[in-house]
């Protein structure tokens, strides 16, 4: 009896080794979106030009036709401001240093503020206020 149980515990064992061990299958994930998500921390004193050169940064968005991010202000936690901004074209979005939506943002801006000398210096601006940041890249299913 102790010989067939062990026998018997051998191959099982046995199976579940074969099991673990077999090939791995290609999956793609399917009905999906891909989201950047941005958390900023601005410094201290400075939410009144924040706000200010977000409403100039949107409404340059609006000018080119590009979809902007979604903004939510956090409540609670290390930073102020999460941007999610969608990747429509998956995560072949990634792939730009430039997307052809963020050249038109930017020739928008550029109109907008006169010159690209002045919307670079809007720029330096937006970025002297950012006390600490994170870019994330997430997954999330269709419903």
């Amino acid at each position: 009896m102790k010989k067939t149980l062990f026998l018997f515990t051998l191959a099982l064992a046995f199976s579940l080794i074969a099991q673990a061990q077999e090939e791995p299958q290609a999956l793609k994930y399917e009905n999906v979106t891909y989201h950047n998500i941005v958390k900023v921390d601005f410094k201290p004193g400075t939410y009144s030009r924040i706000q200010e050169i977000m409403k100039i940064y949107m409404e340059a968005g609006e000018a080119s036709g590009t979809k902007g991010p979604e903004v939510y202000w956090l409540m609670s936690g290390d930073y102020d401001i999460m941007y999610v901004w969608t990747l429509e074209g998956g995560t072949a979005d990634l792939e730009w240093d430039w997307s052809p939506n963020g050249v038109k943002w930017w020739k928008a801006l550029v109109e907008k503020m006169g010159s690209e000398e002045k919307a670079k210096d809007l720029r330096k601006e937006w970025a002297s206020y950012i006390l600490k940041s994170t870019n994330e890249i997430a997954r999330r299913p269709i419903k």
